[in-house]
């Protein structure tokens, strides 16, 4: 079964949070990751003033990196910015959960003030437009986009239900609209190579659902550039069937406290995003 053998590999690869990445300092590099947070691999317990070096971090495009021996050669660029949506990951001055603008917490924009593992100017797709066009080396992208779209929302409807429910389907469709935006303008800079779309997992039960639409909207759309989805939201929700379900129980996000968690991958949640990455594309390691 893909989830036990999972859940073995991710326990072996303790040794991937030791990693730190390196600038990226060549033209040939071959896996390109795009995304927010759970890309960029934040922790926010250990956010602090000032803040730790980007090196602090590993997300799980580190660990499939350091997995499919692409690490030490500086083969990977992680561009993920925490707090960016769909649109602002296309367009500067659109609103986002912490990207260019003030975080969840009160924070700075964590793109000036923390910095990220690949520095750029101008918007995530400006950057990834500028590099396929530049290098014809990149044979990989992940993407993981969406879920601070619904963030936003949460925020903005102060997480009363009926407002969600009532704002969602327009949600949806300008999530649909810009995630096609980015697939066209990435495939339109001539890049034929794998990309590899990375759905979400739910942090609660309540909201299992929107995630489950977020992630059917994120596969319609990925259907029509020749993408392939991988399931982290059924990777999370397997993994935690001992636990009822339960991924903070299950050890998959990061504990706040004995019986708490953040929204965010702990290092086993980490790993197992990057075995659903590396299995959906047909690595074998």
């Amino acid at each position: 079964m893909l989830f036990k053998g999972s859940v073995k590999l991710a326990l072996t690869l303790g040794i991937a949070s030791a990693v730190t990445l390196a600038a990226a300092n060549t033209s040939n590099y071959t896996y390109l990751a795009l995304g927010d947070s759970v890309a960029f691999g934040l922790n926010p317990t250990l956010l602090k003033d000032p803040p730790p070096p980007a090196s602090t971090f590993v997300g799980y495009p580190e660990v499939i990196a350091y997995v499919e021996n692409l690490y030490q050669s500086n083969k990977e660029v992680n561009a993920a910015c925490p707090g960016e949506t769909s649109g602002s990951f296309i367009a500067s001055g659109v609103p986002d959960y912490g990207c260019n603008s003030m975080g969840p917490q009160g924070q700075p924009a964590y793109k000036t003030w923390a910095g990220l593992h690949t520095n750029y100017p101008g918007t995530q797709l400006s950057f990834a437009v500028s590099q396929l066009k530049a290098n014809p080396h990149i044979n990989l992208i992940t993407l993981g986009i969406g879920s601070n779209d619904v963030l936003l929302l949460l925020r903005t409807c102060n997480n009363d239900p009926v407002c969600v429910g009532t704002q969602l389907p327009g949600l949806l469709q300008t999530y649909a609209g810009n995630l096609a935006y980015i697939l066209q303008s990435i495939r339109g800079t001539g890049y034929k190579g794998t990309i590899v779309l990375v759905g979400y997992y739910s942090p609660s039960a309540d909201l299992i659902p929107i995630a489950q639409q977020l992630n059917s909207t994120m596969l319609a759309v990925g259907a029509n550039f020749r993408t392939i989805y991988a399931d982290g939201f059924t990777a999370f929700q397997t993994v935690a069937i001992p636990y009822g379900g339960d991924v903070c129980k299950a050890g998959l996000l990061i504990h706040l406290d004995a019986t708490t968690c953040d929204i965010h991958p702990s290092p086993l949640g980490r790993n197992v995003l990057a075995v659903t990455v590396m299995a959906a594309t047909g690595f074998r390691f």
